[in-house]
């Protein structure tokens, strides 16, 4: 009876590691790659998303929204007008996040400035906001991915050396 049950338990662990070897050699075929998860790649794949193409993001990061989510919070343009799309889309969801009082948490709102070189941060009128918090960033672009249903596999690097094949000029698939 010992024996029996030592091979059962051996024979579960087997089919639970097999499981876990066909998942992890899981082959994609989506429209596009995006090997990087900066706010343009995520801008490009909810884009390419709405468009009814399949995308998946590839970084080696673990955040998402580049720059814009690790410290560059301070948008310097001129004619805000000019600005549309995801862009615009974004900047909208930066102003309701700050509509919340309890988002204030290092100044009340009345004292906020709300110039920058020349240009106001907040703009009601267009219901946008060009300044904000890192973590703001990063919530908004989690947001975009998950309303669009996006796989990103983080915490992905690309094998430069053999895990890339071109074909006639055309990457046909990576390896990470």
């Amino acid at each position: 009876m010992k024996k029996l049950k030592i091979t059962a338990i051996i024979l579960a662990l087997l089919v639970v590691w097999a499981c876990a070897v066909k998942q992890s050699e899981k082959t994609n075929h989506p429209d596009v790659v995006i090997y990087g998860g900066t706010s343009a790649a995520i801008t490009a794949a909810v884009q390419l998303a709405q468009m009814d193409k399949s995308v998946i993001i590839v970084c080696p990061e673990k955040h998402i929204g580049g720059l814009s989510a690790s410290g560059l919070g301070f948008t310097d343009i001129g004619d805000k007008s000019v600005i549309g799309g995801l862009s615009r889309e974004f900047y909208h969801r930066v102003y309701k996040h700050y509509q919340n009082e309890e988002a204030w948490n290092w100044q009340p709102r009345n004292e906020y400035g709300n110039v920058g070189q020349g240009t106001t941060a907040i703009n009601d009128s267009m219901q946008t906001m060009w300044t904000f918090e890192p973590h703001v960033a990063e919530n908004i672009f989690e947001e975009f991915i998950a309303e669009n249903k996006i796989e990103v596999l983080r915490d992905e690097w690309l094998d430069r050396e053999n895990g890339v094949v071109v074909v006639d000029g055309k990457i046909k698939s990576i390896l990470i």
